[in-house]
This record gives C-alpha cells, sequence and structure tokens, in this order.
C-alpha cells in the first residue's frame, strides 16, 4: 500500500509510522480494560478484558471525568476513524461522530459537556458535544502545523504537539480563544499528561529511536525537569491519582514514583492473557480502572 506524504505524516503523527520504513497500514488493535487498586508499595492488577475485541483498529482510549466510560478511536467497515463510547457499567458501545471527516485523539474538555478531538486532513482541533443533540461541532484551533495530540491545561488552554512539514513534532502551549501558540519544545512525542496535584505538563521527549526521556513542564515557573529515562523502545505513560508513573513494555506493566523509586519496577505481565505489545495507557481519574491499547 503507497501513502502520500501527507498521509504519512498523519500516520507518524498517530504512531503508525516509523520514518525511514514502510507503512503497512493501520494495524489491528484492540482497547482492553481493567480494574486497578494501587497499594503503597506497588499496584493491585485484575484480569484485563477486551472491550472492543474485533478485527481492525481501535486505539486512543481517555476516560470521562465521573469514570464511568471511556472516549477511544475507531476504524470501522473500511470508513474514517470515528469517536465511540464505551460504557463501563454497562458493558455497551455507542458511536459518538460520523462524519466525512476521520477524528482521532478524545479527550473531554474541561467544562465537561464536549469533547476535543484532531480531525480531518488538516488536522486541526474541533470540539463535539458529549451528548448528542447539545450542541453542534465547533473548530477549536487550527494551526500551520498538523496537531497530532493535545492535553487540556485550563478551559481556554492547552499543549498540543504538532509538526510543520515533517517530523519531529514540537510541543506548543495554545489558547483556542485568541489562536495565539507559543512553542515550547523543538521534539516530542504522543504521550502529553497533566500531572497530578501540580500545576505541570509531563511529555516525552524522544532521545535516539529506542531512547526517550519523561519530562515535566511547570505551567506558572517555566521550570523544566526531566522525571526518568522511558523503558527502551515504548511512547506511552500515564500518572496515577497519586502521582506514580506507568509505563509498558511489550506485555508487562511497570511502576515508577518520581523522587523516591531509581528505576522502573514491574508490578503485572498480561502475558498469560494472551496480550502482546501494550501501547496506549490511560488511568481513570479515581484510579480504579486502568484501560490500555494492544495486539491479542
Amino acid at each position: 500500500m503507497k501513502f502520500s506524504f501527507k498521509q504519512r505524516l498523519l500516520l507518524y503523527s498517530l504512531g503508525l509510522w516509523s520514518v525511514g520504513a514502510q507503512a503497512q497500514g493501520v494495524p489491528d488493535t484492540d482497547v482492553f480494560l481493567m480494574t486497578i487498586k494501587p497499594q503503597k508499595e506497588g499496584l493491585q492488577v485484575g484480569t484485563a478484558v477486551n472491550i472492543t475485541n474485533r478485527p481492525g483498529y481501535d486505539n486512543q482510549p481517555s476516560f470521562t471525568p465521573d469514570g464511568k466510560s471511556i472516549l477511544f478511536t475507531s476504524q470501522r467497515d473500511g470508513q474514517q476513524t470515528d469517536i465511540y463510547q464505551y460504557i463501563i457499567a454497562s458493558k455497551k458501545t455507542q458511536q459518538l461522530t460520523h462524519t466525512p471527516e476521520a477524528e482521532y485523539s478524545p479527550l473531554v474538555t474541561p467544562d465537561g459537556k464536549s469533547f476535543s478531538v484532531v480531525r480531518g486532513k488538516e488536522q486541526h482541533l474541533w470540539r463535539f458535544p458529549l451528548v448528542a443533540g447539545s450542541g453542534q461541532p465547533a473548530s477549536l484551533l487550527a494551526m500551520p502545523q498538523l496537531i497530532g495530540y493535545h492535553v487540556w491545561h485550563t478551559p481556554d488552554t492547552l499543549l498540543v504537539a504538532a509538526f510543520p512539514d515533517q517530523p519531529p513534532m514540537g510541543l506548543y502551549l495554545a489558547m483556542p480563544s485568541t489562536k495565539e501558540t507559543v512553542k515550547l519544545e523543538e521534539n516530542v512525542g504522543r504521550s502529553l499528561h497533566k500531572v497530578p496535584g501540580k500545576q505541570a505538563i509531563s511529555y516525552l521527549v524522544p532521545v535516539s529511536d529506542s531512547v526517550a526521556q519523561i519530562k515535566q513542564w511547570r505551567t506558572r515557573t517555566g521550570e523544566r525537569e526531566t522525571l526518568i529515562q522511558a523503558l527502551p523502545g515504548s511512547q506511552d505513560y500515564a500518572w496515577l491519582p497519586d502521582g506514580r508513573l506507568l509505563m509498558a513494555q511489550s506485555a508487562k506493566l511497570y511502576l515508577y514514583k518520581p523522587g523516591t523509586d531509581k528505576r522502573w519496577h514491574q508490578v503485572a505481565d498480561f502475558s498469560k492473557q494472551g496480550v502482546k505489545n501494550i501501547t496506549r495507557l490511560a488511568v481513570s481519574p479515581k484510579g480504579n480502572h486502568l484501560s490500555f491499547v494492544a495486539n491479542q
């Protein structure tokens, strides 16, 4: 399968394209969900349940603020990607977007009434109502660069990972109300997160093809610091509400406490469940559920 330059950029931003290598098409991935219970010296992990369990691309999970459902990106029936919602209690899935354009990277906005997505070939940010019929989709932010990922900081401030005409992605501070953007980093990965209990945003900075560092930027002071080196070959991580980091490598899950631990500690191995290549991680607001993306 051949891809245009712009399509390769889109695939790169979504983690589906390795620069210098041939893309083999959209991967077959599923979204998993499990209960977790943070403990003083570790993490109690339940059974990983495949909540999509179908051929095709299901990816980029994020929890709603009430922790009762998960938004995720899905490609079905050979069409463009749309956003779906999985209701944890009922175990039912509903489609939230159904448009001619592709939508990626869903996140509930700070007001809790809508969700933001990266949309279309232009890769601009858009807002969609979280409840059907409660509003109309609207453009949030258009940049000269192609937006790959974003994270909300305040109701009118977010950080985006974007690139102009070719990788790498830079990190930008953006204000949708004024359309102003300020570049903060030259090269970042796709994992952007608010740091629990701090006025800070964390992000991943690639050092080489297999090595990266997890850093945080304190939004009030502008101070930047390195927290730890990421696990080799891994791009994704997530925060527990108590300020500890989760990261995966292959089928194993690791834990790290900044300022205390010296290295990552393994807390789970899902290989016996047939799970392979864990990537995207998301933790519920109360820290009682973990979702990740993997092959099975």
